[in-house]
C-alpha cells in the first residue's frame, strides 16, 4: 500500500511539473528539417512600375533576409505618399502542407497591436469620447486601492503596472497562457491585486498589461466591447486582414506559427491571447499595417493635433523624456543607422509573439511606411527586424531623394 501511495505521489508530482512547464517539455519534440530557401514560394501582389529599380534591389534584400532569418515565411509592404507601391511574401505559411504564403497571409503582430489600439484611442480622444487625464479607477472597478492612474499613463507605460510574470497556472509563465478569458474584465484579474512598481508618472516600465487595462477603460467609455471597437477601426481604415487571434479561429489566410532552431522547425506552443488583445493579440498583414501607419501621415483619419498627441514621446514628472522615446502606442526617435550617419526620424512599433515577429516603421520626412512580418519566434536571439529593414528603407529613401532633385 505504501509503495502504491509513493508511486501515485511520484506520478502526481510528475504530471504537475509537466503542466507547469509544458512548453519546455514540448520544446524537445517534433523538430523537422527546414526546406531549402532557394526553391521557396514567392507571391508579389503589388509592384508599382514607377519604382522598378528600388523594388528590384529590395527584392534581392528580401531574399537575403529570408535566408538569414530562417523564417518559414516573410512578408513585406512599402507605402509612399499614401499608396502601397510594393507588397511581397516569400516562403511557406504552412511548411508541412507546403502552402505558400501570400500577401494576404496573416501573422501575429505581438506588441505592434499597441499601435493599432493607439489609433482607436486617438480617434476617441478626437471625438471627445475619452479624456486621457481621467483616472482609470473612475472607469474600471477593482483598482480603487491603488494610487491614481490616468489613461495617458497607461498608454505611455508610466502607470507602474507590472508586465508578464509567473503564476500558479498552466504553464507557469503568463506569456504562454492558454487560458480563455471571456472578457477584457476577466483578464484584469491577472494583475489587479499586485502592487504598482512605482508611483504613476514618476518612471517608465513597459508592460502589455497597461494596454489590457486601457482597453477595459475604452470599452466602458463607449459601452462597446473592445474587439467590436477595434473592428470598427479596421473597417474604417480598410484593414480587411486584421483581427484578433482568437481561440479556434479558422481562416484560410492565418499562418501557422513556428519555433526555429539549428535549421529545424516545429510548430510553436499553442497560446491563448485573450489576456492581451490590446497590447499583443492581433493578427495582420504588412499591407494592412502600412494603411495603419499612413494614419500618422495626415491621411485625414486623424487630425494633426491628434497625430501629435499620440506620437510625441511622453515625459516623466521630472520633465525628462522616457528612455524609449515612447509616446502613446508608438516609439518616436531619430536614428543614424539607415543613411550612413544621417539622422532619420522613425515612428514605429515592433512586436514578438509566440511563433511570429512584426515591425511597422513610419518615416514622416519621406511620407513612407514599411512593415515586415514573419512566422517564427525570436527565441534567444535579439530582435533583428530593424537590422533587416534598414537596408530596404535606405533603398527607397535614396530613390525618393533622387526623384526630388529632378
Amino acid at each position: 500500500m505504501r509503495k502504491y501511495l509513493v508511486t501515485s505521489l511520484f506520478l502526481l508530482v510528475g504530471l504537475l511539473n509537466y503542466f507547469l512547464f509544458e512548453n519546455i517539455f514540448l520544446w524537445n519534440f517534433g523538430w523537422e528539417p527546414l526546406p531549402p530557401i532557394d526553391n521557396t514560394y514567392e507571391d508579389i501582389s503589388i509592384a508599382d512600375s514607377s519604382y522598378v529599380l528600388p523594388i528590384f534591389q529590395a527584392k534581392k534584400e528580401l531574399r537575403q533576409i529570408h535566408q538569414n532569418s530562417d523564417a518559414p515565411a516573410i512578408s513585406i509592404a512599402v507605402s509612399i505618399n499614401g499608396e502601397t507601391i510594393w507588397a511581397q511574401a516569400n516562403g511557406y505559411m504552412d511548411v508541412k502542407a507546403k502552402i505558400g504564403a501570400t500577401t494576404e497571409t496573416m501573422f501575429r503582430i505581438g506588441s505592434t497591436s499597441k499601435a493599432l489600439t493607439s489609433i482607436a484611442l486617438g480617434k476617441m480622444v478626437q471625438q471627445g469620447k475619452v479624456n486621457l487625464e481621467e483616472a482609470v479607477q473612475e472607469l474600471v472597478p477593482g483598482f480603487e486601492d491603488k494610487e491614481r492612474i490616468s489613461l495617458r499613463q497607461l498608454a505611455s507605460h508610466t502607470s507602474g503596472i507590472r508586465n508578464y510574470g509567473i503564476c500558479f497556472c498552466f504553464p507557469i509563465w503568463e506569456y504562454y497562457s492558454n487560458k480563455e478569458h471571456e472578457s477584457v474584465g476577466s483578464s484584469l484579474e491577472i494583475f489587479q491585486k499586485d502592487e504598482l512598481l512605482f508611483t504613476p508618472g514618476r518612471d517608465f516600465s513597459y508592460s502589455t498589461y497597461n494596454y489590457t487595462l486601457l482597453s477595459a477603460a475604452m470599452e466602458n467609455e463607449v459601452n462597446l466591447d473592445f474587439l467590436s471597437l477595434m473592428n470598427q477601426t479596421f473597417t474604417e481604415l480598410d484593414m480587411r486582414r486584421t483581427m484578433a487571434d482568437q481561440k479556434d479561429l479558422f481562416t484560410k489566410n492565418r499562418s501557422t506559427f513556428y519555433d526555429i532552431s539549428d535549421g529545424k522547425y516545429k510548430e510553436a506552443f499553442e497560446v491563448n491571447l485573450s489576456n492581451k488583445w490590446a497590447g499583443g493579440g492581433f493578427m495582420s498583414t504588412p499591407s494592412d499595417l502600412v494603411r495603419a501607419g499612413n494614419v500618422l501621415l495626415d491621411s485625414g483619419y486623424l487630425n494633426l493635433k491628434t497625430i501629435e498627441l499620440i506620437t510625441t514621446p511622453h515625459r516623466l514628472e521630472n520633465g525628462e523624456e522616457n528612455e524609449q522615446g515612447y509616446a502613446l502606442g508608438w516609439r518616436n526617435y531619430q536614428t543614424d543607422g539607415i543613411l550612413d550617419g544621417q539622422k532619420v526620424r522613425i515612428i514605429n512599433h515592433g512586436g514578438v509573439a509566440v511563433g511570429s515577429q512584426s515591425l511597422l516603421l513610419v518615416f514622416p520626412e519621406y511620407d513612407m511606411v514599411i512593415s515586415i512580418l514573419m512566422n517564427r519566434s525570436r527565441g534567444d536571439e535579439r530582435f533583428q527586424l530593424f537590422n533587416y529593414l534598414n537596408p530596404i528603407a535606405k533603398i527607397f529613401i535614396l530613390d525618393i531623394q533622387a526623384k526630388a532633385q529632378l
